[in-house]
């Protein structure tokens, strides 16, 4: 599969306003807004990926096929001492089941590393979420454990699945040796 990455730009508004408006896709994302509009929400997610990443927080970028945006891939919420951050992902639910996050995570996942300068990157996963705790566990995270009720989402608390990964995974299972800084 032919994917890119890119940063995201205003004309990829659309897309992210599609994904954010979806509640297929939103059902996991844990999106935190108060708005109610796609556009605006999308304005908001681009708003906080330009701002993560000019802050050294976090490092975002558009999945690609064919130069079309159709889902994102990055970390966030970097730890106090800033070597580990939280993965995350969306896919537009018309390109699930079809390979391209299998294929993506591994391809992004160098750049994640290099660019935020990480030791560790960690996912957190519901446990209905079962493709994502097949995506991680396929791509080499490791199963750290259950975290219960430790969230919540609306009115609701929710159980955490930790996945993560170390440098030196990705380094052995890639062959790539990650330039730290």
């Amino acid at each position: 599969m032919n994917l890119q990455f890119r940063d995201f730009d205003e004309g990829d508004l659309p897309v992210i306003g599609s994904a954010m408006g979806d509640p297929q896709v939103t059902r996991y994302y844990g999106l935190e807004t108060t708005h109610t509009d796609a556009l605006t929400i999308a304005r908001e997610q681009l708003s906080w990926y330009r701002a993560l990443g000019a802050e050294g927080e976090g490092w975002w970028q558009a999945i690609c096929l064919n130069g079309q945006p159709i889902g994102a891939i990055g970390a966030y919420d970097r730890d106090e001492d800033g070597d580990s951050a939280e993965l995350g992902y969306w896919l537009l639910p018309s390109y699930w089941g079809r390979g391209v996050m299998r294929s993506a995570l591994p391809q992004c996942l160098p750049g994640v590393f290099q660019q935020l300068n990480l030791h560790s990157l960690v996912a957190y996963v519901e446990p209905e979420n079962q493709a994502s705790i097949k995506l991680l566990t396929v791509c080499g995270f490791a199963y750290e454990g259950l975290l219960r009720e430790c969230t919540r989402r609306g009115d609701d608390y929710v159980s955490l699945q930790r996945f993560s990964m170390l440098a030196r995974e990705l380094e052995c299972s890639t062959g790539l040796e990650l330039q730290r800084k």
